[in-house]
């Protein structure tokens, strides 16, 4: 399964209009970029939970938006990013991120997306809820578009047909950490 369209249907899976926003096809083709050719073995256990990640915090970071200043101006771009690499372009800011999240690894082994929010210890909490949140969003990606891809079988000819809907619900309301 491509990593892109993964991606996409992780920001579906949070709300249906999340993939058309304007920078969001940039940004999950820079994910997916960045994902794929990673020469080292994938920090969460594989390559598409390391892009649901990344795609979870390009969306709380910035909601898919390139040119986000946060931080009291300190944070720049996608992944609120110190200047140096958050206003540079995005795949630069996609590669920078991920060496965010291996020294992460390499520093806190138990929580690697710790210092993406804010450090080992401090965030910690944040960084744990984020990867829970982004793996459940893949889950429910994955079920989406296996149900899209699936033939669907022709109704008997005369009978009545309900449609029902395999989509997840609306994230939108649920608060999301």
């Amino acid at each position: 399964m491509s990593l892109k369209i993964l991606v996409l249907a992780v920001w579906s899976a949070i709300h249906p209009a999340a993939p058309k926003l304007v920078d969001a096809p940039e940004i999950a083709t820079a994910i997916a970029t960045v994902v794929s050719e990673d020469p080292e073995p994938p920090v969460f256990g594989s390559r598409e939970e390391d892009a649901a990640v990344m795609a979870y915090y390009a969306l709380k970071e910035s909601w898919l938006r390139k040119g986000v200043v946060g931080d009291n101006g300190r944070s720049f771009g996608v992944w609120q990013e110190p200047e140096t690499t958050g206003k540079a372009d995005v795949l630069t800011q996609a590669r920078a991120w991920v060496a965010v999240l291996r020294e992460g690894a390499r520093l806190c082994p138990a929580s690697p997306a710790a210092p993406l929010s804010g450090g080992c210890v401090a965030a910690r909490k944040v960084a744990d809820r984020r990867v829970k949140r982004a793996r459940a969003l893949l889950d429910m990606a994955k079920i989406q578009l296996a149900g899209a891809s699936a033939p669907q079988a022709p109704a008997p000819s005369g009978s009545a047909v309900t449609a029902v809907s395999t989509s997840p619900p609306n994230a939108v309301s649920a608060a999301l950490p």
